[in-house]
Parts: C-alpha cells; structure tokens; sequence
C-alpha cells in the first residue's frame, strides 16, 4: 500500500462530510425500504423523489468508495503528523447520517419492531417478528417476518427502552436505534486511544483502525447496528484491566462487562482472552508454548465462568429465555459473500445435475465450515497466545469472515482489537484493501441487487 501524503483536518473532514452525505442522500431512496409505501416522513419522501434510480444507487456506492479514499489518505506515517482531532473527525463525519435512514441495512427496522413487541407482552423469541402488528410491522423484511431473532435478551430491553422513549413512532423510533450504537462508537473510541496510550502503542493507529475505518462510519453509525454497542462495551472491559491492575478489576468489574457484552450479542465471550491474558502479558511472552497455553486457558475459562454467570442473571432477569438460541441458523439466509455461504449456494445449484440430496449437502458442508472454523481459532490461540489482544481480534476476524454470514458490521470490533497492536506491513495492506473493497462491494451488492435477492440487507 503507496503511502500518500497525510491529510490535514480540513480537507479530511471535508471530504468525509461529502462521502457520508452522498451514503446518507442515497439512502433515502423508496425502494431501499421493505414497504410499498416507501420511508414513512415526508422530508425522506421528498428527497426519494429527487434521487430517482439509479441516481440513488451512483451516490451510495461513490460515497462509500470516497470515504474509503479518505481512510487510505490518513494512515498513520511515522514522517507525517497524523490529523489532529480524530474524534471530531468522526463526529462531522456522522452528521449527515444521523436522521436519514438506516444505511445499507433493515436490521434496525427488526429492532423497533421487536422493541414493540416487547413493550407490548409478547416474546420474539417465541412469537416471530411482526406477530403483534404495530407501526414497524409494514416495514419489516419478508424474509424475517414471522421469525424470531438470535439477538440475546439485553439487546432486546434496550431495544424497547428505545422504542418506548420515542413513542414507537414509525420512523423516528428506528432512527433513535442509532443512540445506543452511538454510545457503542463513543466508548469503542474512548477506550482504543486510552489502551493504546496506557500501553505504550500507536495512539494514531489504533484510532486509525478502530475509530476512523468507513466500515464503521457507514454500519455502525449509518446502519445503527447493534455490534456497536457490544463493541464499546468489550473494549471497556479491556481497558479496565489496563487501567486499574487490580484484583477487582480483573475478576469482577472486567469479566462482569464481558458477561453484559455477551447479553448484547454473543460473540463478545471472546473478550475474556483478551482480559484474563493482559495482566499476566508478561509471563505470556516468556514462557514456554505450552505453559502460555495453560496460563491462558485457565484463567480465561474463570474468567469465562463470572461472564456467563452474568449472562444467566441477565437472561433470567429479562423473563425472555433462551429462545434466541432456535434462531442462530437463520442468519446464514440472508445473501452474504461468507466462503462457505457462497459454496453452499454453489454444490446446491449443482445437486439438481448430479441428483444429491441437497440438505445432505449442506449438512455436510457445514460440518466442513465447523471444522474448518475451529482448526483456525485452535492456530489463532496457538499463534497469538502471548498477545492476548490479537487472538480476540483475529479470532473475531475469523468468526465472522468463516461463519454462516459475513455482514460488514461484524468487523469494526476486530480492527479496533487488532489495530491495538503493531501489524506488520503484510497484514496492514491485506486488511486495507479487504476493508476499503467490502465496504464498496457490499454498496454495490446493497444498493443494486437488494430488490432482486431478497434479505440481503438483513442481517443479525
């Protein structure tokens, strides 16, 4: 990767504000909602109407081709001063993304709508979205209506908490799913640059990576995902541990962050390597292979155990169960360049030639994707045990990248750990590109395809 000269803020705030407000125009687009009816607000209406197709389409895709140029130009140079005020960088950038709607995905829509649902009496997990009509059941995607969701029970009581606070309105309520993410954002960026300084790394770097990356700005902030929020949370366990390198922190207040990050969404469990293995740093870095792994595994699994006990008293708390567990197997149907998704889709298009059973098939080949996912976690933990941090970060990678789906909202976590510790060049050019072409390609695959392939906005 050429290194170009450093933006300044200017320039850099300029150009971003322009990338993130061609994302934010073309969003508003009619045929980019799940309804007939279109966005329900008159403003969102009135500019659809001024972006026609495929004007709409060219905005989005450009914008998000422009905010990944604007990333390349502000990588950190050690001959460069970095651009002054990473945060209120990201905050002008936001701007035009904070009122319009959802960007490049329907998942807040099946958050208000589960919100509702909640706030109403019925169970998600059990009832199936859209089951108790109210005013986001027109806009859900058909491919999850009717279904529950995989999203553990505090996601869904901060989804209510937002519906009710805005009065379930029909758009606004769906809009104020951005505030949870937005504290997700602001605790991802607090805790990056703190970690980053107490450690001794790059404090440009870690932002660079973790803070200012489009696939953030465009999903987290635009898209109001709710990775966001387990984000931040996650990190702010890390740091905790950093910060305050004391017993309480290290076995109560971390891993019980770790356990709340986990009830917002799953795969947060893998925090605990990264908060039983920085105090003991170290000791990892000058043991032997296996005693590191012991060392590790031992206190990530009791770290693991005050996490999930956490879990269990969230879960019991919310009266909501453990019925999102049915639903994990439907987030690979929504259309997604995961590996094995693709070949899956692939060997069923070929058994109608050969006569194979095509759910044998695809029994089969996930097994394979299983295998083949934990082979590379078990290297990931051998590779990375005396970095803790970065076997969380390119375990995470991993995940989302081998599993049923890969939607772009599953990676700013993983670059903001891993942008936590030095990459060589190799992996900065792999990782660049993989994220300057996802987050174009998945645009293009949006804004274009979306109308034809149903539920490839969906997500989980």
């Amino acid at each position: 990767m050429p290194a170009p000269r450093v933006l300044t803020f200017t320039p850099a705030a300029a150009l971003g504000f322009l990338a993130t407000a061609m994302v934010a125009l073309g969003g508003c687009a009619n045929e980019l909602s799940f309804s007939a009816r279109g966005w329900p607000n008159p403003v969102v209406q009135a500019i659809s109407a001024a972006m026609p197709v495929p004007l709409n389409r060219v905005l989005i895709i450009a914008g998000c081709a422009l905010l990944a140029y604007v990333w390349w130009r502000l990588h950190p140079r050690e001959d460069a001063p970095w651009v002054a005020r990473p945060g209120l960088l990201l905050a002008l950038w936001s701007i035009p993304l904070l009122l319009v709607p959802p960007a490049l995905s329907g998942d807040p829509i099946l958050y208000a709508d589960s919100g509702y649902m909640l706030s109403q009496g019925h169970n998600t997990y059990i009832e199936g979205l859209t089951s108790a009509g109210g005013p986001f059941a027109p806009y859900v995607d058909k491919l999850w209506a009717g279904h529950g969701v995989a999203y553990p029970p505090l996601t869904m009581l901060v989804n209510e908490a937002v519906v009710v606070a805005t009065g379930a309105h029909p758009y606004w309520s769906v809009v104020a799913m951005r505030v949870p993410a937005l504290i997700g954002v602001a605790l991802l960026g607090f805790s990056i640059a703190e970690i980053a300084r107490l450690a001794g790394r790059s404090v440009p770097h870690a932002l660079w990576w973790g803070l200012l990356n489009p696939l953030l700005v465009v999903h987290f902030v635009g898209g109001a995902h709710n990775d966001a929020l387990m984000a931040g949370v996650s990190l702010f366990a890390i740091y905790t541990v950093v910060r305050f390198p004391t017993v309480w922190a290290r076995w109560i207040v971390a891993p019980v962050l770790v356990g709340l990050a986990m009830a917002l969404k799953q795969q947060a469990g893998l925090t605990v390597l990264a908060v039983a293995g920085w105090p003991v740093l170290h000791r990892l870095r000058s043991e032997r292979l296996a005693l590191r792994l012991w060392i590790l595994g031992s206190r990530s699994a009791l770290a693991a155990v005050i996490a999930v006990v956490v879990f269990a008293l969230v879960t019991l708390a919310s009266g909501l169960g453990l019925g999102w567990t049915k639903w994990l197997t439907l987030m690979g149907a929504a259309g997604t360049v995961a590996p094995f998704a693709l070949l899956g889709d692939l060997i069923t298009s070929l058994t109608s030639w050969t006569g194979l059973d095509p759910q044998a098939v695809r029994l089969a080949l996930g097994m394979a994707s299983n295998v083949t996912l934990l082979a590379v976690l078990v290297w990931i933990l051998v590779r990375w045990s005396n970095r803790p941090v970065q076997a969380t970060g390119w375990a995470s990678f991993a995940i989302a990248v081998l599993g049923q789906a890969l939607h772009p909202w599953y990676l700013p976590w993983s670059l903001a750990l891993l942008g936590l510790d030095k990459l060589s060049r190799r992996q900065t050019r792999v990782l660049f590109w993989f994220v300057a072409l996802f987050v174009v390609w998945n645009a293009i695959q949006t804004s274009v395809w979306h109308t034809t392939e149903p539920g490839s906005r969906a997500g989980g």
